[in-house]
């Protein structure tokens, strides 16, 4: 009680205290990276960490990131990177929208619902672009420096399309072409005569998970929004980039969280209806009724009732055993 008083002071008396939306899990992890709240508190990526709007992943060298939105996307954070949630809901309504910042490196993004009903509500900005997209899978990178490409945004599309838009002019992307925003030339985004050489240089660890994941969530879409509709989060009532609440919020996230991986399991499951119907049963209300344990003072009460039951026949035995 006394956090929840405390909480509910800071949202009084604090005007710049809002409600951190989740934006994603870490599904996958690949060597070192690290999640920056807007405070510039540093905390190591591992998988299960819960990733709000506000915060940023920096990517070492060596370090992917994968991870899997609200709205069933996947975003796949590249090696040396440097990628910011600006702001995000999944609601399932109108309200939905993904904003985010990609400050250098490159991510992969497979857009979820939001992509699928709601695609002006996306977009990826960079020093040099903006990106638009129309339900895809593509990659942007933004090179810093040159090393055999140009400095400037990137972009590429292995599936759908997507629109990469400067102070200069707009150019639709599709599969197989390589669009180019350059830094410093007053130009429109342009197409490139072959990929770009980082493309051929990189090594990714982790990359050939991506397909069965997406995959997965692809043909979920439709009914995981319509599972929000129904049954909306709850909202982590703390300022963006904060990942531990009160005792009350942090037990509202884990329930939440079971609900939503039995959800999927039983999803995964659909295809085998013998499992489906055993999981079914294991989580049935009969049967958790039928597990309940009794509490102490229940079972001296039943032992006592018992022995007076005893007690009671054995009296009337040997009121018998007189009279005969």
């Amino acid at each position: 009680m006394r956090n929840i008083l405390v909480l509910l002071t800071l949202l009084l008396v604090c005007p710049t205290v809002s409600a951190a939306e989740l934006f994603g899990t870490v599904d996958a992890v690949s060597g070192s990276s690290a999640i920056v709240d807007q405070s510039g508190k540093s905390t190591p990526i591992t998988i299960g960490l819960k990733i709000y709007e506000g915060q940023t992943i920096n990517s070492d060298q060596d370090g992917e990131v994968h991870l899997v939105t609200e709205d069933g996307g996947i975003i796949a954070v590249r090696p040396n990177t440097v990628f910011r949630v600006d702001a995000y809901k999944a609601e399932g309504n109108d309200s939905d929208k993904i904003f985010m910042s990609l400050l250098k490196g490159t991510v992969r993004s497979i857009t979820g619902w939001i992509g699928k009903f709601n695609n002006t509500a996306y977009r990826i900005t960079t020093p040099t672009a903006t990106i638009g997209i129309r339900g895809t899978d593509h990659e942007t990178t933004v090179i810093e420096k040159g090393d055999g490409d140009e400095a400037g945004t990137y972009d590429n599309v292995n599936e759908g399309s997507t629109e990469i838009r400067t102070p200069h002019g707009v150019t639709a992307v599709t599969p197989g072409k390589f669009a180019f925003a350059p830094r410093g030339r007053a130009v429109a985004p342009f197409f490139l005569a072959q990929q770009p050489r980082f493309l051929a240089r990189r090594t990714l660890r982790i990359e050939a998970r991506i397909q069965q994941r997406k995959e997965f969530f692809h043909s979920r879409l439709g009914p995981m929004r319509e599972e929000r509709i129904s049954h909306p989060r709850v909202i982590h009532p703390l300022n963006p980039g904060v990942q531990h609440g009160s005792p009350l919020v942090q037990r509202n996230e884990r329930i939440v969280e079971r609900r939503k991986e039995f959800r999927e399991r039983r999803m995964e499951q659909a295809g085998h209806p013998a499992q489906a119907r055993r999981m079914e049963k294991e989580h049935s209300p009969e049967r958790k009724q039928g597990q309940f344990k009794s509490h102490p003072l229940q079972r001296r009460e039943f032992v006592k009732d018992n022995g007076e039951k005893e007690k009671e026949k054995q009296r009337k035995l040997h009121e018998r055993m007189k009279r005969d």
